[in-house]
């Protein structure tokens, strides 16, 4: 029993044709093609039981999507005319309180080849770049960065400048400051993921206080119940005696 899958390419950005059959000796008994217009696998031999095509048309499924993924990793190694542009940015490492390290990164470009350069006031600032190697980044794409200390409070006199055969034109990215703090709004992201953990686990949350009374024996308590349900919240308060 042998099985046989092909994934061909199309012009343009079309998803591939996906062709999968398998024989037995050499009978063909089943095949799956991704351009019909119900794609299944389908018998084609009269001793093929019925409860075998449903398995195997999601297996065959599942090959397309893989050979889809492998073919598009394969383009970008030898399809020299399939350009990616690379997703660039800015980041800013503070080193002291009179300089920082802005760091110009390109993510996710094809090919390899491609010019990242720092300029201060619109003057080269090449020698005064740490500049990594082009790297793959596992994907069939590639990465590369390109980082400058500057005196703080001139951040914004440097720009870096990337060009890149998939890019219309050459860019010119600088450091954008951001209006918050980015550790500040870390931390309100993870507390409102914890706040949201303990309420969804919880579901009812109760807080009880003491009122004293005015003679120091015993005394009231109030009691105000949250419950939150699958049709919305509510809250109730109760009045309890000690």
């Amino acid at each position: 029993m042998r099985y046989f899958g092909t994934s061909v390419s199309r012009p343009g950005r079309g998803e591939p044709h996906f062709i999968y059959v398998a024989y037995v000796d050499d009978t063909q008994f089943v095949r799956f093609d991704s351009d019909a217009a119900i794609p299944r696998m389908e018998p084609l031999a009269p001793w093929v039981e019925p409860e075998y095509w449903e398995p195997e048309t999601r297996g065959a499924k599942t090959h397309a999507e893989n050979f889809q993924a492998n073919l598009r990793t394969l383009l970008r190694y030898y399809n020299p005319s399939e350009a990616d542009p690379p997703k660039t940015h800015v980041t800013h490492h503070r080193i002291s309180d009179h300089e920082a390290t802005l760091r110009c990164w390109a993510l996710g470009f094809y090919p390899a080849e491609i010019t990242l350069t720092w300029q201060w006031d619109g003057e080269d600032r090449t020698q005064d770049t740490e500049l990594v190697e082009t790297r793959p980044a596992g994907d069939g794409t590639f990465q590369k960065w390109g980082a400058v200390v500057v005196p703080s409070g001139e951040e914004q006199r440097y720009t870096c400048h990337v060009q890149h055969e998939g890019l219309l034109e050459p860019l010119t990215l600088r450091w954008e400051p951001s209006s918050q703090p980015t550790i500040l709004i870390a931390a309100i992201i993870a507390g409102l993921i914890v706040l949201g953990a303990v309420v969804t686990g919880a579901g009812v949350a109760a807080v009880m206080w003491r009122k004293k009374s005015s003679g120091g024996k015993g005394g009231s308590y109030s009691q105000a119940v949250w419950s939150n349900g699958a049709q919305g919240s509510d809250v109730s308060l109760r009045d309890c005696k000690a």
